[in-house]
């Protein structure tokens, strides 16, 4: 029985090694899907760019920088740099603290009336690469931002190149 468990196990370890394939150092990703507001009740849209370059050749620590924008709630975007762990050969997992700007001035939360729009947040975001193919891969993305003023939670698609 036990050698019916390990050679199984042993001949899907190696067929997985067949589907293994070399991470580039480079990645410029993209995505973009249904928005929801938490903190307003209200449903929009978003996306997300970024970019990530590791830490070393096979390193699953990458760092970068990232912009998005979101439809709801008076239309606003953020930028931040990042940091981003490959959790398995196909999942990843990142954050971006950062800057929103507002569109319009809000007052701050202490009623001093000066006007204000620009906030800290922070945005995490949960990939899973359900393709590769060659440097392009696509897959499904699970998102979520929250500041002063807002918090939200996008799930979508996520596509990126990688070189």
């Amino acid at each position: 029985m036990l050698y019916c468990l390990f050679g199984t196990l042993s001949g899907y370890a190696q067929e997985n090694e067949h589907d293994k394939h070399e991470h580039a150092r480079n990645e410029i990703g993209f995505s973009g899907g249904a928005l929801y507001a938490l903190s307003h009740n209200e449903l929009g849209g978003g996306v997300h760019l970024h970019y990530f370059r590791t830490l070393s050749l096979h390193s699953k620590w990458s760092l970068g920088g990232g912009v998005e924008y979101a439809w709801v709630d008076g239309n606003h975007f953020n930028v931040g740099a990042g940091i981003k762990y490959q959790l398995f050969d196909r999942m990843s997992i990142s954050t971006f603290p950062g800057v929103t700007f507002l569109p319009h001035n809000e007052t701050d939360t202490h009623n001093t009336n000066e006007q204000r729009n620009t906030l800290f947040t922070f945005h995490f975001e949960l990939v899973y690469d359900l393709f590769h193919f060659e440097k392009f891969h696509l897959g499904v993305v699970l998102d979520y931002s929250f500041g002063e003023k807002d918090s939200h939670a996008m799930i979508g698609l996520h596509t990126a190149f990688c070189f």
